[in-house]
């Protein structure tokens, strides 16, 4: 696949994930062009250069998920023609190279917690048949995220220590050839490697990629991937999205960012590295020990090529253009093409 070229303009992004869909369906009041509610602001994504961001749908397990759910889907299917020649629709490997060179930004479609699909008593067949329907109104998931912080029916979260679940082996099974990736980001160690597994030993055609993960041996979090899973997704063509969150970069220094994709050069999956900064509202939150979420240096999205300037030599011109969007790009043509 041919993509464009820098010259002397700032790198387009390609982000692999945000909230934005979640801010629009839960927060009174929500517009898209609210730059002092979420990161992810349209006039933040201008002023970054961000030609393709990833929405995925974010619901909690609980017993209303699948009707959020809903609610999310419809926002994401409406912003092109609420707001023309800003946002359009992205649903090909073509459409998304195109997107690299175009005005306004692309929209690709996911789902980040399985609950969206079905409730814990659902029979499993509506959670198939729902992700059929939200197929065909969104033209594209790019990827589903099993569970959340907690365990679902599909398996465990990253504060567990709980495993793949038989229904989660069904939705991995069915998922099978259909181009849709399983996101490890918020798996249980037990999880993920109960995927990894089930993948290989039925010979399942899925995806892998960390959506919105940094590196546990940088930065000792649940929330970060231990190296022997960086590498199995690397070693399958799958790519890894750099989390902005303060809790997940370094509390304290902001330049753990760059440590970050440094040693994912140095672990060997760096052509594996994007950006999946993960920006959400935060305003609402519990968890005030965490306040402010992201450092200044990357509290929102225009700041990606201030991020990418911020390298020394170790990170040349090539390998900014695969962190910025030739990693993405190519992992779009190998599983949509």
């Amino acid at each position: 696949m041919n993509s464009p070229e820098q010259g002397n303009t700032p790198f387009p992004i390609i982000d692999l994930h945000c909230d934005l869909l979640s801010y629009l369906a839960t927060v009174e009041g929500a517009t898209p062009e609210n730059s002092d509610d979420i990161g992810c602001a349209l006039p933040c994504l201008s002023a970054g250069n961000v030609k393709l961001q990833v929405l995925a749908s974010y619901v909690p397990t609980e017993p209303h998920s699948v009707e959020t759910a809903a609610s999310e889907y419809e926002l994401f299917d409406a912003l092109p023609s609420d707001l023309p020649g800003v946002f359009h629709h992205v649903t090909t490997a073509k459409q998304a190279e195109q997107a690299c060179r175009s005005d306004g930004t692309g929209i690709i479609a996911a789902i980040e917690n399985a609950s969206a699909l079905c409730s814990e008593t659902e029979q499993l067949d509506l959670a198939f048949n729902r992700l059929e329907k939200i197929i065909e109104q969104t033209g594209r998931v790019l990827y589903i995220t099993l569970t959340h912080h907690a365990a679902n029916r599909f398996g465990g979260g990253n504060m567990t220590d709980i495993g793949l679940s038989d229904d989660g082996k069904a939705l991995l099974s069915f998922l099978s050839g259909k181009g849709i990736a399983i996101d490890l980001s918020h798996t249980s160690d037990a999880l993920a490697r109960g995927i990894v597994d089930h993948i290989d030993s039925k010979g399942l055609d899925v995806p892998l990629l960390a959506s919105h993960s940094d590196f546990r041996a940088v930065c000792d979090h649940a929330r970060n991937l231990p190296n022997w899973l960086a590498r199995e997704i690397g070693d399958r063509g799958g790519v890894i999205g750099i989390n902005f969150v303060r809790a997940f970069v370094d509390m304290n220094d902001p330049s753990y960012l760059e440590r970050h994709i440094l040693y994912g050069h140095d672990l060997g999956v760096g052509e594996a590295l994007c950006f999946g900064a993960d920006f959400f509202y935060w305003k609402n939150s519990l968890d005030q020990g965490r306040i402010p979420f992201y450092h200044a240096a990357h509290e929102d999205a225009s700041k990606y090529q201030e991020i990418l300037n911020s390298f020394g030599p170790e990170l040349g011109p090539v390998e900014k253009k695969a962190l910025a969007f030739g990693n993405a790009l190519r992992f779009l043509d190998r599983i949509w093409s």
